[in-house]
């Protein structure tokens, strides 16, 4: 009871401490490796490392080079979003009511999306080439603003238009759809081994660690980390 007295007083203190900024906070980063950089909507430039544990906000810029990796995971309902090397990005969300609409606008790069059931229309990937509508669904995207997009379907569905044309394809599981610069689209069978292989998982921290962040009125930010027996 007493451990989670203290818990309860710290958690309490990022929501005073916050003041407000929790209802702008749509995911947090669960893992960072190799180059990556985050712009914020209100800074100009990038800044390197990103951190494990760090709040993102909605028109946040991410961006990863050789060996980056980023994991994202959105607040509400534990969506995960995982970015290969050499991708950019700018996450944006529109909260409602307990819910938050999600928009991935990729540039280029490769992710993969672990989507937890949606609304319609409240998860989209959206690319030069293409805009995708996920429900609820495992794939993975290749994206090429030269060439256009490749889906790999793992679980589920994903529904893409092609901003060209006007084209839509349903891409379902071990299926790979298509999606290009000029137009075209076609949805068929995976082929073996034609999918990205999932990254290595590092260790994860342990489970009595407590990980946030505080804000000055600078906007500067302080990892805290308190560990717990």
């Amino acid at each position: 009871m007493k451990k989670l007295n203290i818990l309860m007083i710290f958690l309490l203190s990022i929501i005073f401490i916050g003041r407000g900024l929790a209802d702008d906070k749509i995911a947090l980063t669960l893992k960072a490796r190799g180059i990556t950089q985050l712009k914020r909507s209100t800074e100009k430039n990038f800044k390197p490392n990103l951190k494990v544990g760090t709040s993102l906000f909605s028109k946040d810029h991410i961006k990863t080079g050789k060996n980056g990796y980023v994991v994202l995971v959105f607040l509400d309902d534990k969506s995960q979003i995982k970015v290969r090397e050499n991708s950019e990005m700018v996450i944006s969300g529109e909260r409602r009511q307990n819910a938050i609409s999600k928009t991935i606008s990729m540039q280029f790069g490769t992710l993969k999306a672990e989507v937890s059931p949606q609304r319609k229309g409240d998860f989209i990937i959206a690319t030069p080439t293409s805009v995708a509508s996920v429900k609820g669904t495992v794939f993975w995207v290749i994206i090429d603003p030269i060439i256009g997009d490749i889906f790999y379907g793992v679980e589920g569905s994903i529904e893409v238009k092609n901003n060209e044309s006007g084209a839509t394809i349903v891409v379902g599981a071990n299926e790979t759809g298509t999606s290009t610069s000029k137009g075209e689209v076609n949805v068929e069978e995976t082929e073996e081994g034609a999918a990205p292989e999932e990254e290595e998982e590092e260790e994860t921290e342990p489970t009595n660690l407590l990980r946030f962040q505080l804000q000055n009125d600078q906007g500067d930010m302080k990892d805290v980390k308190i560990e717990y027996k």
